[in-house]
């Protein structure tokens, strides 16, 4: 096929703007976990009774931030609000959309993915997508041979590599750009533990080379492969590489090398194994000589899970550290996780900061970064609002627009107004309904305030009847 010369040219020039745009821009290494507590890290829980001596490290290598909030309490509303800045409670994302067996992110709704790569960046994903494909006339999470569209490379993403759910959700086999490798044929057996926290064995089908155990690994060993590759090729472009952990989420499948070694049961040896995936990334950027200009961040996707929960404290580890409730809860054990950002050549390293930040502020603050406008060039990203300056200046407090925290809950300054009822429609509540704590006096929301403070308590209620009238659920 002839190219046309004026579109060589055109082509020519697109490549030249994307070049200047990206030439001395960082790289970004993005780190989510799956299920881990604030307080499952000893930097962020000084009684934790689980070791991470790498966590603690990258903390003292960068900002370690305490009051950071997941965009939900569950897995695929965190990740939505994290990759293209909206607020899941504003479209309605939860898990339960899944079962729907559509792609969860429009093409309208731009991705950070998108972001990146509208300024040169390459873009990798290794891990858990959990934010649904385009299923081929069929139910989701059915093996197939056809493409699935609608996943990471559909959403700004140049590769992707891992799995569609948790390590142990059928069918078990790794997915490389939008198919899925092989088909899952081979008997297996995996321990979990049910809501009960009793234990059972699952029996399914996984791929040929694909097992619970060896997911984390495998996708660790992707991730490092990219940075190392990226480092060899001594590309003026730079990458943005999105690490979704697979874990601890369960099913508790440590390698024989954490197995047991914790003292404190599978899940303290996921914990142990968490860390070192964290130390084995923070390494290859060393060693690859990428770290000086590279932004590294870690965080959770949400609080732990309830069985993790409930068997820790049998063992004196709080895996919500002081606050109160876990996994899928919208009280602050459900969303405020573990965030550090490592950036050596710009952040002060060792520091803390205090500013309220969400993963909805992903968006803008890599935006400001970057030089662009969100909402000129990416208007979906509505609910962003960037905390840069946080990063570069964390001894200052940054202010916050009001943060949703699902549905019936919201956060302005340090006051938190939350109603008990998870699933109580916003339309069958009254404004006596409301709890109000302030979270800097009671961080734990244990003295419901509301009595005493009515005329604040009513002014949270106008606030959300507002943002609940522009909801527009998918």
């Amino acid at each position: 096929m002839r190219i046309r010369p004026k579109f060589l040219s055109l082509l020519i020039l697109y490549t030249s703007v994307l070049f200047i745009y990206a030439k001395d821009q960082p790289n970004i290494v993005l780190i989510l976990a799956d299920d881990l507590g604030y307080g499952d890290c000893e930097v962020f829980n000084t009684q934790s009774k689980i070791k991470t001596p790498h966590l603690n490290k990258l903390a003292n290598e960068g900002v370690r931030f305490t009051d950071a909030h997941s965009a939900s309490g569950t897995c695929t509303p965190s990740r939505y609000g994290l990759l293209t800045g909206i607020n899941p409670a504003r479209t309605g994302v939860l898990n339960t959309l899944l079962a729907r067996g559509k792609a969860i992110i429009t093409k309208e709704e731009k991705t950070l993915g998108d972001l990146f790569r509208s300024q040169g960046y390459h873009t990798h994903m290794v891990g858990k997508w959990h934010l649904g494909f385009d299923y081929p006339k069929q139910k989701k999470n059915k093996w197939t041979d056809q493409a699935l569209p609608g996943g990471p490379v559909d959403r700004g993403f140049d590769t992707f590599f891992g799995i569609h759910s948790s390590a142990g959700s059928d069918p078990m086999c790794w997915i490389e750009n939008n198919r899925f490798t092989r088909a899952p044929t081979e008997p297996i057996t995996y321990p979990k533990f049910n809501i009960k926290g009793e234990s059972m064995t699952v029996k399914t089908k996984s791929a040929p080379g694909f097992s619970v155990m060896q997911a984390s690994p495998t996708l660790v060993k992707r991730a490092v492969k990219i940075i190392k590759g990226h480092a060899q090729e001594k590309s003026d472009r730079p990458f943005f590489l999105y690490y979704a952990s697979p874990i601890p989420h369960q099913p508790w499948a440590p390698m024989k090398k954490f197995a047991g070694k914790s003292g404190f049961g599978p899940y303290g040896d996921f914990l142990m194994q968490m860390d070192w995936v964290i130390g084995e990334i923070n390494q290859a950027l060393k060693k690859t000589g990428l770290e000086q200009n590279t932004l590294l961040i870690f965080t959770s996707d949400n609080g732990a899970g309830p069985v993790a929960h409930k068997r820790m404290k049998a063992q004196g580890h709080a895996s919500s550290e002081k606050f109160r409730g876990m996994k899928a809860h919208r009280y602050e054990g459900g969303h405020r996780v573990p965030f550090i950002a490592k950036w050596p050549s710009k952040l002060a390293a060792g520091t803390t900061s205090e500013s309220t930040i969400n993963f909805t502020d992903f968006f803008a603050t890599f935006a400001e970064l970057l030089g662009i406008n969100p909402k000129e060039e990416f208007p979906s990203a509505e609910d962003s609002h960037s905390f840069l300056t946080a990063l570069l200046k964390p001894e200052k407090r940054l202010a916050r627009p009001p943060m949703v925290h699902r549905s019936n809950a919201m956060r302005i300054d340090d006051w938190k107004w939350i109603h008990p009822g998870r699933i109580t429609p916003f339309s069958k509540t009254t404004p006596n309904d409301y709890e109000l704590y302030d979270l800097q006096k009671d961080p734990g929301e244990q003295t419901n305030l509301a009595t005493e403070n009515q005329k604040l308590a009513k002014k949270f209620f106008q606030t959300y009847m507002k943002f609940d009238q522009e909801i527009k659920l998918k």
